[in-house]
């Protein structure tokens, strides 16, 4: 999930900090920066990429994140923060210690 993860954060922060950008989501993200920005291999980027698509979760021509990818992000996101908010609250640990 965290490697999922990685991958649709990657393709996010490509897609909205192009210059290529446009307001329609033309043009999609660029593969070799979002496996530079996932540190994958080629080999493994390109299976996660397929399982993605498979998935319903990207598109692959241009590579952009379908709705259910975004759903997934949020829903992780939702997941990390109580995780986080959990072991704060039940193991006397601060914020800072439970990132490491």
């Amino acid at each position: 999930m965290e490697i999922y993860n990685d991958i649709l954060t990657a393709i996010s922060l490509e897609i909205t900090n192009s210059n290529d950008y446009r307001e329609d989501g033309a043009g999609g993200a660029k593969p070799t920066r979002v496996q530079l920005k996932s540190n994958l291999a080629y080999d493994k980027f390109a299976r996660y990429l397929t399982e993605l698509e498979n998935k319903n979760m990207i598109k692959h021509y241009p590579l952009s994140i379908t709705e259910r990818g975004n759903d997934f992000l949020k829903d992780y996101q939702r997941i990390a923060d109580f995780v986080l908010e959990m072991g704060i609250r039940y193991m006397d640990s601060s914020e800072e210690d439970m990132k490491k």
